[in-house]
């Protein structure tokens, strides 16, 4: 595959993520997102590590809490349970988003002026 088929396939990924984002980030999505990021790092031959998602802002959710129970001669104990996969914080995901979109847009020159010439 060409250097423009490339470019424009990575950006076609990226552009359905921000148009059309995962209900939630989980560890699913910020794969998925992961991997366009790859793409583009591939295809436009840029180093976009500041946009992905590190480790430390993935978190698991409380997913519910239960009754706290007495038990004899030992602490409280709340049934808290949190959820299986961890999540990014939609807001943090989303600047990383328009991160991206807003590096590329500034690569792109400025619109020049058409010259008609004779």
């Amino acid at each position: 595959m060409d250097d423009a088929r490339k470019r424009s396939l990575a950006l076609a990924k990226f552009d359905a993520f921000r148009n059309h984002p995962p209900t939630a980030f989980d560890e699913d999505a910020v794969a998925q997102f992961h991997q366009i990021v790859t793409a583009l790092e591939e295809a436009f031959g840029e180093n976009l590590s500041s946009f992905r998602i590190p480790d430390s802002q993935m978190e698991q959710h409380l997913v519910s809490v239960g009754p706290v129970r007495a038990r004899p001669r030992r602490p409280p104990s709340g049934g808290r349970k949190m959820s299986e996969k961890r999540y990014c914080d939609d807001s943090f995901m989303r600047r990383q988003i328009e991160g991206i979109a807003s590096y590329f847009q500034n690569l792109q020159p400025p619109p020049g002026r058409r010259e008609i010439g004779f």
